[in-house]
């Protein structure tokens, strides 16, 4: 029989490969925008941006048992207290050197409170940590994650930009459109089905490239390989350790490292969604205690080398969401490549003319998957919105954070307008020069009124919402049903009784029937001996 060498995609030797690598580029360029964004607004080095991520990415992956699929990216929590530093000094001076001296002691300070967090939640157990998230606080909060992120998306990657506004609105939409096209329509079982993300960014750059979007003069001018030959220069701001004054270490520690906290609910956040995502528990397997220690050493490492803070990205929990693939050797591999494309500053200029626009339109798409899995979550939790307690828990959380980012947002834009930065700052929720996110209030409100709200009306297992089937899981919902076994016991007893009466009945009549049947089986077996004799 003549064998079939048709080659096929399911049957291509290297199908995985190739997978994998696709699957790696598409979380390189979903984490690309935001990355990048941060140190180029707080004066410090983009290619130290993206080797501190691919950096703390790996990190991350090694002490979370390669089981996680999250990429840690440049922190914007952190944004405005680094541009008060070292954001108005002109890079590689003296003054620059001293200022990020003393930025680079805050963020190893703040990474150290994410390892006391880690320690802490070791000792005293994540059980304790989950159950101020039950369903009707996680779910929110995962919706908060994506709207935030929608409208600053639209204003910086689609208004803001250079260019005429039909040009960026139909750049966005078209990246849009390729990714909901492509995933819509392609095989399920096809390669098209891996990578809607990357050819709808390959799509856009060159409708970009087409109209005129793209602005290649600053691209190409830097050195190609900048460890080698700008090493000295990257690493300077060593030098300040030597030129800060103490009173300067003792402002930068006070303006970065209290930021910790607020990113630490953030995180509680982001490693909900992913679980949520991928359908498996990552607060108990690897771990939230593991989770919080690999993020607050990937902070400090990036800082050591002079880099932002990182924190775990929702930008590629969407990607997730979206490609089905939840491998955590692609975000490794993704990391490697921010490493690769941080040292090869060739590769770092070229994904540099990728317009905003593009980036906006696949945010379209990424955000909006993010706000979905926390409806989601929601929805698999069967929460009970007849439940007054359910309702005001989730009405306050949606509110305060979506309406304290637009007056954010506000702030934002008045400053960038030239506004008195006072003024533009009484939009905002700020201790001393530092803002507190709009997103870590609202997981903070809905915290206490988790704790501070009765819940009569209900008696379940608070974790439902992820669909898991952990042991920890399934020891609480245990204690759960023989808490509900023991208040039930009334109707438990009742129950038994009658079940017993309506068996002792039966046993009644099955014993008559039995007698009958057996003096029916005597009366013919005498009548036999009868007709023998």
């Amino acid at each position: 029989m003549k064998k079939n060498n048709k080659k096929t995609w399911k049957n291509f030797k290297h199908k995985d490969n190739i997978k994998n690598a696709v699957l790696a580029f598409q979380h390189m360029f979903a984490m690309l925008g935001a990355t990048i964004v941060v140190p180029i607004l707080a004066n410090m080095s983009i290619s130290m941006a993206l080797i501190g991520a691919g950096l703390g990415t790996i990190l991350f992956y090694f002490i979370t048992q390669k089981k996680v699929p999250v990429f840690l990216g440049s922190s914007f929590a952190f944004l405005p207290a680094l541009m008060a530093i070292v954001g108005t000094k002109t890079p590689y001076t003296q003054e620059w050197q001293a200022a990020m001296a003393t930025a680079i002691v805050g963020i190893l300070i703040a990474g150290t409170i994410y390892i006391i967090f880690s320690i802490i939640i070791k000792f005293i157990g994540v059980q304790k940590i989950r159950k101020l998230f039950p369903a009707e606080v996680v779910g929110p909060i995962i919706i908060l994650i994506g709207m935030i992120l929608v409208p600053k998306m639209f204003y910086n990657n689609i208004i803001t930009t250079y260019g005429e506004p039909w040009k960026n609105w139909t750049t966005a939409l078209i990246t849009a459109l390729t990714i909901v096209i492509i995933n819509s329509v392609a095989p399920k079982d096809s390669f098209l089905k891996v990578i809607p993300i990357l050819l709808g960014f390959v799509v856009g750059y060159i409708y970009a490239a087409i109209v005129g979007l793209i602005d290649y003069s600053d691209a190409f001018s830097k050195d190609n390989i900048i460890i080698f030959q700008n090493i000295g220069r990257e690493f300077s701001f060593y030098k300040g350790f030597g030129l800060a004054k103490g009173s300067e270490y003792g402002t930068a520690i006070l303006m970065i490292a209290p930021i910790a906290i607020v990113t630490f609910m953030e995180h509680l956040g982001d490693i909900s969604a992913n679980s949520i995502i991928c359908e498996k528990d990552f607060m108990v397997d690897p771990g939230l205690n593991r989770t919080i220690l690999g993020d607050g050493v990937a902070t400090m490492v990036s800082g050591l080398i002079g880099a932002p803070p990182n924190t775990t990205y929702g930008e590629n929990t969407a990607v997730l969401a979206i490609t089905k693939n939840y491998n955590p050797k692609n975000i490794f591999y993704a990391a490697c490549l921010a490493i690769f494309f941080g040292i090869f500053s060739v590769f770092g200029d070229f994904l540099g003319t990728i317009p905003p626009a593009v980036i906006g339109g696949a945010s379209i798409i990424l955000f909006g998957m993010i706000s979905a899995s926390g409806l989601r979550a929601i929805v698999d939790a069967k929460v009970d919105f007849n439940n007054s307690r359910n309702m005001i828990i989730v009405s306050i959380i949606l509110s305060i954070g979506l309406g304290l980012n637009t007056m954010s947002m506000v702030g934002d834009a008045l400053a960038q307008q030239g506004a008195d930065p006072n003024f533009a700052n009484k939009f905002k929720i700020v201790a001393g020069d530092v803002e507190i996110s709009p997103l870590a209030i609202a997981t903070l409100v809905g915290i206490v009124l988790n704790l501070i709200m009765p819940n009569k009306e209900e008696k379940k297992a608070q974790y439902t919402y992820l669909n898991l089937t952990s042991e920890e899981t399934d020891k609480e919902i245990v204690n759960i049903q023989e808490h509900n076994k023991e208040t039930n016991n009334d109707v438990d007893s009742i129950d038994v009784n009658e079940a017993t009466n309506e068996e002792n009945s039966d046993v009644d009549v099955d014993t008559i029937e039995v007698d009958k049947a057996t003096n029916e089986d005597n009366s013919e077996a005498k009548s036999n001996d009868d007709l023998n004799n």
